[in-house]
């Protein structure tokens, strides 16, 4: 009766294992501003992220971020509501405590014509780049990485993804119980 029931136990513990979800928020902080020709020691470009390291390799990437806010757009999302000519996503995104954080972000688009439009790029280590156009002007606005760029970076107490089983699930955890009452039952004749 000991071994159905640790057997039982362990039957309904890995029906409802699921990933760890991770959370980060993030910080940069000081930049060269190359229009201003000046160092900026309290600019600062902030945001988080959140994401399951699926193939438990210690590296969150790309295919495995859930939101990647930076400021108040979420650049994982913000995708699927890109018109013709526009564009809103990460390009690239790597994460792990040993290499650090990296990503390439940005979106950008105009009106058909081509009159007027504008974006904002990231690519961590390197700049983030604004610039808008239209038939009054124009404006480009650059802040560069350098050596005095710091990094801050905080997790957020980790989670236990609390998703709803799929029926998939809850037939495999319904067969598993059945076949052990039978086993049961058997053992006992």
């Amino acid at each position: 009766m000991k071994h159905l029931i640790s057997a039982g136990a362990l039957l309904v513990c890995s029906a409802f294992a699921q990933a760890q979800t991770t959370h980060w928020t993030f910080s940069y902080v000081g930049f060269y501003d190359r229009e201003a020709a000046t160092f900026l020691s309290d600019m600062r470009i902030e945001g988080s992220f959140t994401g399951v390291d699926a193939n438990l390799d210690g590296v969150l990437d790309r295919s495995e971020l859930t939101s990647l806010l930076v400021g108040t757009r979420d650049y994982v999302t913000c995708g699927g509501a890109s018109l013709p000519g526009n564009y809103c996503g990460a390009d690239s995104f790597h994460f792990s405590t040993s290499d650090g954080l990296s990503f390439s972000l940005g979106e950008y688009g105009g009106d058909p014509e081509g009159w007027s439009g504008g974006g904002h790029l990231i690519e961590s280590g390197k700049m983030s780049y604004e610039y808008t156009y239209n038939p009054g002007g124009s404006y480009e606005h650059h802040l560069d990485w350098t050596d005095a760029t710091t990094l801050n970076m905080a997790s957020v107490a980790p989670s236990i993804i609390t998703s709803v089983p799929e029926p998939g699930e809850w037939a495999m955890l319904a067969a598993g119980l059945v076949g052990l009452g039978a086993w049961s039952r058997r053992r006992r004749s």
